[in-house]
């Protein structure tokens, strides 16, 4: 039998952890114990060896919680079921209130605002109180310079992905009705074009289907992420730009520049993004401050538990043989964000930019260094 499972599982499932059952390592997992007044054992048994052990691999916290997440699932599911019906009973009244059956009727449940250059307004507050606000409480240029690329790499992701999104999503106008696309779009030279990028840029001109997702939505979410993630002000600073933020995606809607689900896309993309970005950041921090070779979390394990239990106390806790992030991605981010630079500034990478994978000397080591020098 050992012999069938080596033909069908991975050789590199030894190393971290994952051939044999991970939960060998949980000393308690056998015990009843009582979790919301229900008293169960917490774990269902590794091995069945009886009929008390076929009744316990059900009679057990762990099969409650999935059960409890099973019941969540159909719930979700029946909820997803009630708004398509919704959906289809919209969709039947659209001719009736509109001349096209996919306009978004659900804004016929916000206040009607004429001049979309509001959106254009709120836009333009909302990158000025950004840009000042960070220039100010920013404390040198190395900061600046590092928000700076991390807005607008991770923007310029995001309008490559939009980009994508508009090419397979053709949507009608949410603005105008029977909207017939500029004539320089269709017949226009390079040169014609591009001039008419920047008008469409600027606010004074407008295309059909520009539609799935919201440019203007992701571009006031990454300043709001900016402000949330490195804002060193006291919080009313951060609430002021919410709140404009928020009156600017509200004008989205109420002036019908979008339909609501391009700004609840654009909202849920942009703080991914802005999430899988910084994630890397960390990672790669803890990759090459502390030795580590794979996955930081991983190997923060082993340098801290006993060998013979730390890769399966890892797999138990978390269970991923294979964890997400590819190391390419994450040198790519290091470049951008300047963390190799910065690797290099207290001598963890060396002038040659190669990794110095010894624990790097503390602070106080360097400064003592510096002044030797210095004699």
């Amino acid at each position: 039998m050992d012999q069938l499972s080596c033909f069908f599982l991975s050789p590199s499932l030894s190393k971290v952890g994952a051939r044999d059952a991970p939960a060998i390592v949980a000393i308690s997992k056998h015990e009843k114990q009582t979790i919301g007044c229900i008293p169960l054992l917490l774990s269902p048994p590794t091995q069945i060896r009886s009929l008390r052990d076929l009744f316990n691999v059900v009679f057990n916290h762990e099969f409650l919680r999935f059960l409890m997440i099973l019941l969540w699932l159909i719930f979700a599911g029946f909820v997803e079921t009630f708004m398509a019906q919704l959906s289809d009973m919209r969709y039947n009244l659209g001719p009736a209130i509109s001349k096209h059956p996919l306009k978004d009727l659900l804004h016929d449940a916000f206040p009607l605002v004429a001049d979309t250059q509001i959106v254009n307004y709120l836009l333009t507050i909302v990158l000025i109180y950004t840009v000042v606000g960070f220039a100010f409480q920013s404390p040198d240029w190395t900061t600046r310079y590092i928000i700076l690329r991390r807005w607008a790499f991770i923007m310029g992701f995001i309008y490559i992905f939009r980009g994508i999104t508009l090419l397979v999503t053709t949507l009608p106008s949410s603005l105008i009705d029977e909207c017939k696309p500029p004539q320089i779009e269709l017949t226009g030279t390079v040169g014609e074009r591009f001039g008419f990028i920047t008008q469409v840029i600027g606010g004074t001109a407008l295309t059909c289907t520009d539609n799935i997702f919201s440019g203007h939505t992701s571009l006031m979410m990454s300043c709001c992420m900016i402000w949330r993630v490195h804002s060193r002000l006291r919080r009313v600073f951060s609430w002021i730009i919410y709140l404009v933020a928020t009156a600017g995606i509200l004008m989205i809607l109420f002036t019908r520049f979008h339909y609501t689900v391009d700004v609840v896309l654009a909202i849920y993309i942009t703080y991914t993004a802005w999430d899988t970005y910084l994630n890397y950041v960390q990672e790669a921090s803890m990759r090459y401050m502390f030795g580590f070779t794979r996955d930081s979390t991983f190997d923060l394990f082993q340098s801290q538990l006993p060998l013979a239990d730390a890769t399966r106390t890892y797999q138990y806790l978390n269970w991923q043989p294979h964890p997400l992030g590819k190391k390419w991605l994450m040198w790519v981010i290091m470049y951008v964000d300047g963390l190799d630079i910065r690797l290099r500034g207290i001598r963890v990478f060396d002038e040659h930019g190669i990794w110095q994978s010894q624990k790097p000397a503390s602070m106080a080591e360097k400064k003592l260094q510096v002044q030797n020098n210095m004699v």
